[in-house]
C-alpha cells in the first residue's frame, strides 16, 4: 500500500498585515501536522490490521479445509460403523422378538401340560378315593363273607357227619334185609287203529330217521289232481325225491270211462315205497333222544300231540332200542304205533294195505 506523501506548501512572504497573525498560523500548522500524522498512523494501523486479518483468515481457512477433509474422510467410515451397529441392533431385536415368541409358546404349552397334569392328578386322586372306598367295602364284605363261610363250613361238616351216619345206617339196613327187585312199568294203551294224522320214523341199525311219507303222498295227489296226460298208458311209474335222504317210487293207475255222453278220466294211486339213499341214515338213538337240538326231536315237534300218532318202522336189528324210544315218546305225550319189519323189507304204502295200530 503506497504511503501518501506529505505536501509542503511554500510560504509566500508575509505582509505586514499578516505578521500580527503568525502565532495563530503556527498553531494551525501544528494542528494540521498532528492531524496528518494521526491519519497516517490510522491508515498504517488499518492496513496492518487488514493484513493480519487476511493472514488469520488464510490460516483458519487452511485449518478448516484440513479438518473438513479429515472429517470428510472419517465420515464414511463412521457411517458404515453406525449402519453396521444399527443392523446388528435390529437383528438382535428380531432375535429377541423370536425368542420371546418361542418362550411365550413354550410357556403356553407348559401351562397346558400343567393343566392336563393337574386334571390327571385330580382324576387319579378321585380314582384312588374310589378304590379306597371299594377296598374298605370289600374288606367289610370279606369279613362278612368269612363269617358266612365259617358258618357254612361248620354246617357242611355237620351235614357230612350226618350223611356218613345215614350211610352207615343204610348199609346196616341193606345187609339186614333181602335183596329187592325193582320193576319199571310203562303204560300200554289199548290197541286201536289210527284214523287221524300220522308221523313216520324209521328205527334201523340203531339209528332214528324221519320218513317224509306224508310229503310224498301229498306231492303225488297234487301232481295227478289235474292230470291231462296220455290216459292210454293205463299206468304211470315214477319217482319223486330225494327228500331227507329218501326217494319215493310209486305206481298210479289211469282210467278212462264213459258216463253217458261224457268221458271221465281218473288217476288212482296204487302203490308206493320210500327208498333210503343210505342204510346208515339218521342219528344214533342215544344222541337223538338226549340232544335237545337233534333232528329227531326237531321233526317230532312239528307234530301236534293231541291229534297225531307217531308210527315207528322198527327193523329186527334195532328191537333192543325200542324200549328207550317208547319211553321217550310216552313221556313227551305222543301216541305210538309200531310197524315191525324184517331187515330187508321196504317202507311201503298202498290203499289196499292195513292201517297202523297203537301199541
Amino acid at each position: 500500500m503506497k504511503k501518501r506523501r506529505r505536501q509542503f506548501y511554500r510560504r509566500r512572504p508575509r505582509t505586514v498585515e499578516e505578521v500580527g497573525g503568525d502565532g495563530q498560523d503556527s498553531f494551525l500548522d501544528v494542528v494540521s501536522n498532528l492531524v496528518g500524522v494521526l491519519i497516517i498512523l490510522v491508515m498504517i494501523a488499518g492496513t496492518r490490521a487488514r493484513n493480519v486479518a487476511a493472514d488469520a483468515a488464510l490460516e483458519n481457512a487452511a485449518e478448516t479445509s484440513s479438518v473438513a477433509s479429515t472429517e470428510e474422510n472419517a465420515a464414511p467410515t463412521a457411517y458404515v460403523a453406525v449402519a453396521q451397529t444399527l443392523a446388528e441392533a435390529r437383528q438382535n431385536v428380531v432375535r429377541l422378538q423370536n425368542e420371546t415368541e418361542d418362550l411365550n409358546a413354550r410357556t403356553l404349552d407348559v401351562e397346558r401340560q400343567a393343566d392336563a397334569a393337574e386334571s390327571e392328578y385330580r382324576a387319579v386322586l378321585q380314582a384312588l378315593a374310589e378304590i379306597d372306598a371299594e377296598l374298605e367295602l370289600a374288606s367289610r364284605r370279606r369279613s362278612d363273607a368269612d363269617k358266612i363261610a365259617f358258618d357254612l363250613k361248620s354246617e357242611i361238616f355237620e351235614k357230612e357227619k350226618r350223611r356218613d351216619d345215614l350211610r352207615q345206617e343204610k348199609d346196616a339196613l341193606a345187609a339186614a334185609r333181602p335183596q329187592a327187585t325193582v320193576l319199571e312199568n310203562l303204560p300200554t294203551p289199548i290197541a286201536r287203529q289210527v284214523d287221524g294224522r300220522e308221523g313216520f320214523f324209521r328205527l334201523k341199525n340203531g339209528r332214528l330217521s324221519h320218513v317224509p311219507l306224508n310229503e310224498f303222498k301229498e306231492r303225488v295227489r297234487l301232481y295227478f289232481k289235474n292230470f291231462r296226460g296220455d290216459f292210454e298208458k293205463k299206468e304211470i311209474e315214477d319217482t319223486f325225491g330225494p327228500s331227507e335222504g329218501y326217494s319215493f317210487h310209486f305206481f298210479v293207475d289211469l282210467e278212462k270211462q264213459r258216463s253217458g255222453d261224457e268221458i271221465v278220466y281218473s288217476a288212482n294211486f296204487r302203490y308206493g315205497e320210500c327208498v333210503p339213499q343210505d342204510d346208515e341214515l339218521g342219528e344214533p338213538v342215544d344222541e337223538a333222544l338226549a340232544n335237545p337240538n337233534s333232528v329227531f326231536r326237531e321233526k317230532l315237534l312239528k307234530y301236534v300231540r293231541d291229534d297225531t300218532t307217531i308210527t315207528l318202522f322198527v327193523y329186527q336189528d334195532s328191537f333192543e332200542y325200542l324200549r328207550d324210544v317208547k319211553k321217550f315218546l310216552f313221556s313227551a305225550g305222543y301216541q305210538l304205533a309200531l310197524r315191525p319189519l324184517p331187515n330187508d323189507a321196504p317202507i311201503a304204502t298202498s290203499p289196499e294195505g292195513s292201517k297202523s295200530a297203537t301199541y
